[in-house]
């Protein structure tokens, strides 16, 4: 449902109130903005919808908040529930972001606002895909001749359990970058005070109530998931498996992962593929590790392309305040804060 315009203008007012940091809230891009997308330098799923805003050459204000391991604005709830749209809160955990099947996570990024149309969007896939149909710069991203093969790649990024990987250790061998491994500790009872206390401030707004108790629930499973030594090993199976299946589609000499042109799949499989490079699972296609000894080098030669392309360098590997990691040494980046 679309916000009344004024109530949609009085959300996005309170919630940019505190938001005044120039170099972590700006204007990317010429001309007048359309969008304002709240995201982190490290989350995948901004790293997608920068990465699509990028590829399209949109300008936007960017807000990059820092909302873990617990920072919970009340007014960025508050506008971030405008685009629920009836969906259930989420409440388990599976170490995947994909809103589809996890549900509405009242307390994460990306938010991005349509402020032309007043709209509020909450879900990565559907952001892009509204970012793709809402601009005239750039080249199409999802054409109706290959939207069944685009969708089916997407869904495929989408139930990566990428989030598990970078919450919890292997525990045959903690393969995450150190500051990581450092920063994570604990983080999930850091987490589950900051919205306990949150809880307390927001008494008396049941929707918000309602949000963050869902929230304490979420964080309480995934506290339980990735301490799991059976499901952190078989979510690193997962990976590889989902890695060598891509390798396999990627058989048929094609240069991009749909064919011959570049479009929204390659960004969600940019975005995945440069996640796991980060995290120090580059092994899933290099082979020649405890976890996985068999090669993948289609996959290896369409990481290379994906990173090399201008756009993903500039909104990902490049993103002002990404934090540095020993796996990716080759790009000449400035440290920036560990949280996730």
């Amino acid at each position: 449902m679309i916000p009344a315009a004024n109530h949609f203008d009085a959300c996005r007012r309170r919630a940019n109130a505190p938001l005044t940091d120039p170099e972590r809230n700006r204007v990317i891009g010429a001309g007048t903005p359309r969008f304002e997308l709240y995201h982190f330098a490290l989350s995948l799923c901004s790293q997608k919808v920068r990465a699509c805003l990028a590829e399209k050459g949109a300008s936007y204000i960017a807000h990059d908040i820092n909302i873990q391991p617990g920072n919970y604005h009340l007014d960025y709830i508050r506008l971030r529930l405008l685009g629920r749209a009836g969906r259930d809160l989420a409440r388990g955990y599976t170490g995947r972001s994909s809103m589809r099947t996890e549900g509405f996570d009242p307390a994460v990024v990306p938010t991005l606002l349509d402020l032309r149309d007043k709209q509020v969007h909450v879900d990565s896939v559907r952001i892009c895909e509204h970012i793709d149909a809402a601009c005239d710069e750039g080249t199409a991203l999802i054409t109706a001749a290959q939207r069944e093969r685009i969708d089916r790649e997407i869904a495929i990024v989408d139930a990566t359990p990428h989030v598990a990987i970078l919450y919890g250790a292997h525990p045959d061998g903690d393969f995450r970058p150190r500051k990581i491994r450092s920063v994570m500790a604990g983080v999930h009872d850091r987490k589950i005070a900051k919205l306990r206390a949150a809880l307390e401030r927001a008494r008396g707004d049941p929707a918000l109530e309602a949000a963050l108790d869902a929230k304490i629930d979420k964080e309480s499973a995934g506290k339980a998931h990735v301490a799991t030594p059976d499901v952190m090993r078989a979510t690193v199976r997962e990976i590889v498996a989902t890695v060598a299946a891509l390798n396999r589609r990627l058989d048929d000499g094609r240069v991009w992962v749909c064919g011959d042109a570049y479009t929204m799949a390659d960004v969600m499989w940019a975005t995945s593929l440069f996640r796991l490079k980060w995290i120090g699972m580059a092994f899933c296609w290099r082979g020649d590790h405890p976890l996985n000894d068999k090669p993948q080098p289609r996959v290896a030669a369409y990481a290379n392309r994906l990173f090399g392309r201008p756009a993903f360098q500039q909104a990902v590997i490049r993103w002002p305040g990404t934090p540095t990691s020993e796996y990716i040494t080759e790009y000449d980046r400035d440290p920036g804060p560990a949280e996730t």
